[in-house]
């Protein structure tokens, strides 16, 4: 039986990097390793489609830090939010994702999280054990398909919060998603179509020496 819970090594947003890493298998791993994989050292046992799916990862985060919808959200919260936003809108933007499936989604939710369970599956003795697990864990509790389910968010926030040695507001994460919904959904109608936009001019050639990595 799988015991394992979100906190202990859940991503922020899978849901949308492995939408935004399209049908590419070492990508949307990758995407699944990208906040794991801590070192160059550890990027260059990696295999070279998964190095790139790190940096896409990467890439991805860097984009939306700097988003000016997202800046000026995160701007605008009141202290405790403010130092944590970042991680609570990380959440809910897998949520709106999910309310946005008809637009955003490659195929019918059910049909996309069978490949993504059965990728994992696939390559769940490859895959560092933590996530593994947590890749069993997700499957048994249908992670892709319940990110509009109230009590899955608040395990994931509430798993987040544990993570967090200090007090946050990251178990509250919620009570952000029902002050600002409307003003949340906008920004991810914002970011969303931009990453897109971004991902399909990428790889740029700042970043092409990292071909050969992991081979």
């Amino acid at each position: 039986m799988i015991t394992q819970s979100p906190k202990a090594c859940i991503s922020m947003n899978h849901l949308a990097h492995f939408v935004l890493a399209g049908s590419d298998d070492g990508l949307r791993l990758g995407a699944l390793l990208g906040d794991h994989v801590k070192g160059r050292q550890a990027l260059a046992s990696l295999p070279s489609p998964w190095v790139r799916g790190v940096l896409l990862h990467r890439r991805i985060d860097a984009w939306s830090d700097q988003h000016p919808a997202v800046r000026a959200f995160l701007s605008e919260l009141a202290p405790p939010w403010r130092r944590y936003g970042g991680v609570i809108v990380d959440v809910l933007f897998d949520y709106m994702l999910s309310r946005h499936w008809a637009r955003f989604g490659p195929a019918p939710i059910e049909q996309y999280a069978r490949s993504i369970d059965a990728l994992l599956a696939r390559h769940g003795p490859d895959l560092p054990p933590r996530l593994a697990s947590f890749a069993a864990w997700a499957r048994e509790h249908r992670l892709w398909q319940r990110y509009q389910d109230r009590d899955m968010l608040q395990q994931i926030f509430s798993g987040l919060a544990r993570r967090h040695a200090r007090k946050s507001p990251l178990a509250s994460g919620l009570d952000l998603l029902d002050r600002h919904e409307a003003r949340l959904e906008a920004v991810f109608l914002s970011l969303f179509p931009d990453l897109q936009a971004r991902v399909r001019s990428w790889p740029d050639p700042s970043i092409k020496h990292v071909e050969h990595v992991g081979n």
